[in-house]
């Protein structure tokens, strides 16, 4: 494939909020007008005011003529912030960006053969590392539809920040729900119960940014309910059984609810594979 074959055929979507890292969002930013297949329009949508830091990081990429920046009021959370930028989308594809995380330069021209191939959603494997730059772990994902179908069941099957998928598709299916720091997963359950044809690549495309400070995130009452919502979530679309729902959400609500030292034992020992 080359890079005028499906050159003008995507958008990237990318959210940002006044609490991202400045820093980060540059060097995300700049993985994707890097990329060796490039899109059509960068679609970042501001939810809420941002900090003066990373209004220059926009600032300096305002030359950049794919840029499109959507500004929000006030911030509203992920989901309508996402919903918002995806109805400004003018291609048949997108491919989503997160805000501190670098695409590898290679990510885009890998998930668009995939999408050409007739796929409606397609994401990869991540490397995940800290702040300072240390490797943590890989996190790999099922990679057949039939593999992804079973994993749904107990986690999320995406690595969020890797996929592409077709705009209708998503449209169609009602954008991202509205539950808290799981909106993608459920958005997957929402396409996945459509008949949506999925796959992941086992290539590593994108380098995430965690560490503790994820870990701290992913804890709390918040986050509890958001687990129940989730579980609800996955009930109403017959993805699993009533049973398997009320165990799950229980069990995985007291995880949240552990010292974030607990949970980042948990995720490393348990979820990943430790990086080579």
């Amino acid at each position: 494939m080359t890079s005028s074959q499906y050159s003008g055929s995507f958008s990237i979507l990318m959210a940002v909020y006044i609490r991202d890292d400045a820093e980060y969002f540059s060097k995300a930013l700049t993985s994707v007008f890097h990329n060796s297949l490039k899109p059509s329009e960068v679609i970042v949508v501001a939810d809420g005011p941002l900090s003066i830091a990373l209004e220059e990081i926009l600032l300096s990429f305002k030359l950049r003529a794919e840029l499109n920046v959507i500004r929000l009021p006030k911030n509203a959370g992920l989901a309508n912030a996402l919903n918002v930028g995806l109805q400004a989308v003018s291609t048949k594809f997108v491919i989503r960006a997160d805000s501190d995380d670098i695409n590898h330069s290679n990510r885009f021209e890998k998930i668009m053969a995939v999408l050409c191939l007739g796929y409606d959603l397609a994401g990869s494997a991540i490397l995940e590392k800290d702040k300072s730059g240390t490797v943590l772990a890989i996190r790999r994902v099922p990679l057949t539809q039939a593999e992804i179908v079973k994993f749904i069941k107990k986690r999320n099957p995406f690595n969020h920040m890797t996929v592409g998928y077709k705009t209708d598709t998503v449209r169609k299916a009602g954008g991202y729900p509205a539950i808290y720091l799981k909106e993608d997963y459920a958005l997957w359950a929402v396409l996945i119960a459509n008949g949506a044809k999925v796959c992941n690549l086992d290539d590593i495309l994108v380098d995430a940014t965690t560490g503790a400070d994820m870990y701290r995130r992913r804890g709390g009452l918040k986050y509890a309910a958001a687990e129940i919502q989730m579980q609800k979530h996955l009930l109403r679309y017959k993805i699993k059984g009533p049973i398997a729902a009320a165990v799950d959400g229980l069990l995985r609500s007291l995880v949240f609810l552990a010292p974030s030292s607990i949970r980042e034992f948990i995720y490393l020992k348990f979820l990943r594979k430790a990086a080579d």
